[in-house]
């Protein structure tokens, strides 16, 4: 019995270090700010930042990508954590071609 109280006093605690800490980054939300054809890559620097990576394209366009990784209470846990649980990586790819945005892709990958 006393296995059982200290196990829901975990997940209570586990759960509200979930709660806390600092804004998250929405990478989805902030996608919806850039327009191709009409925003310029200064305007996505003051937006976004700085990227996390930047790529040259294959057809002569500059690439940048900004991530976001979202990990659930499984996987926060010391040790365990690396065994169970899931995590998604959130992606931002914007494409310039000069000073203006050609391109806005926004996906999520789910990983174990």
């Amino acid at each position: 019995m006393k296995g059982l109280f200290y196990l829901l006093i975990v997940i209570l605690f586990l759960g509200l270090i979930n709660c806390s800490g600092a804004p998250q980054r929405n990478l989805a939300s902030e996608a919806c700010l850039i327009h191709k054809g009409l925003t310029t890559r200064t305007e996505v620097y003051h937006l976004l930042g700085q990227p996390d990576q930047i790529t040259r394209g294959p057809t002569g366009t500059e690439d940048w990508y900004y991530y976001h990784i979202n990990r659930d209470t499984l996987k926060k846990i010391p040790l365990l954590g690396e065994k169970v649980g899931e995590e998604e990586i959130e992606v931002l790819k914007i494409s310039f071609r000069g000073e203006k945005v050609v391109d806005c892709l926004y996906f999520v990958r789910k990983r174990k």
